[in-house]
């Protein structure tokens, strides 16, 4: 009878032990969650690391491991979130929100080639459809020289972010590296329309109006020195007026970018258009500029 008494004392603390401890860490998991609710994120964070100190870790979810990793980011702790999110992962587990989520985080540490696999895992498991994560992808690909992938997702960021300036501002440079003349016109307009003083749409258009005029002169003033006749000094006069038409067109850029950025780099199409108008006092301004 004694014995029995023993043996009932023994068990009956083990049994209780084992069917609170369950509930202990279910508790911690609630509270997280509560918490987190109640935009308590460092609280919330507390209770996940004591479910997972608290827990076998052969217990533990993936899809636990990923939401805790994501409150670990939202209370601060990148580094907590990153462990737990390389948890679920080797559990096999991963969602759209968790690649996200370490896309942020090795963006903030600017690690690129990890945020850049990040965001590519996430598209090869959701697709295209996520215009934040494609405009973030147009943004890397270009830094990266990417300049065919970046023209590839220019279409899929979205109307208003292809209105961005710093979106523009970028395609205009994608487009110069794949010698898309006729794009960097558009784009350069666009640009122009966000931010009429936006420098490199200034240049683009600046240089291709002078550029236009500078070589019509050229080849026309060839022509007529190869065939002096008095047609082809009439086609002359006709093809001078196209020229004087196209620096014109050049002229107001190149006024704009003098009064941000006055100096040689300008100086000599100022000269050289001012010189087609006949304008001395201007020219000799320009020329001054053109070897300081």
């Amino acid at each position: 009878m004694r014995f029995s008494k023993f043996i009932l004392f023994v068990i009956t603390p083990f049994l209780i032990y084992s069917c609170s401890a369950p509930k202990v860490l279910t508790n911690a998991k609630t509270e997280a969650e509560t918490y987190e609710a109640a935009g308590n994120y460092a609280a919330a964070l507390a209770q996940w690391k004591s479910f997972v100190e608290s827990t076998p870790i052969e217990q533990i979810e993936g899809a636990d491991f990923a939401k805790a990793a994501k409150l670990a980011f939202k209370a601060g702790d990148s580094e907590t979130a990153k462990s737990w999110f390389d948890q679920a992962r080797y559990k096999n587990y991963a969602d759209a929100e968790m690649y996200q989520t370490l896309a942020e985080i090795y963006q903030s540490e600017g690690n690129l080639s990890k945020e850049l696999s990040a965001l590519e895992t996430y598209v090869e498991q959701n697709g295209s459809g996520n215009e934040k994560v494609n405009g973030r992808l147009f943004q890397l690909y270009a830094e990266i020289s990417s300049w065919e992938l970046a023209n590839q997702f220019w279409g899929k960021i979205g109307e208003k972010a292809q209105q961005n300036e710093d979106n523009l501002e970028t395609y205009l440079e994608v487009n110069k590296k794949l010698e898309n003349d006729a794009k960097c016109d558009s784009v350069a307009s666009a640009l122009l329309f966000v931010n009429p003083d936006q420098t490199d749409a200034l240049d683009w258009m600046a240089k291709k109006y002078y550029w236009a005029g500078q070589n019509r002169y050229e080849t026309e003033m060839k022509k007529y020195e190869e065939n002096k006749t008095r047609k082809q000094y009439t086609t002359l006069l006709k093809e001078l007026d196209l020229v004087t038409a196209d620096f014109k067109k050049a002229l107001p850029y190149l006024e704009k970018l003098w009064e941000q950025k006055p100096g040689k780099e300008y100086a000599s199409y100022l000269a050289n258009i001012y010189a087609r108008f006949g304008d001395e006092e201007k020219v000799d301004f320009y020329k001054k500029h053109m070897n300081q």
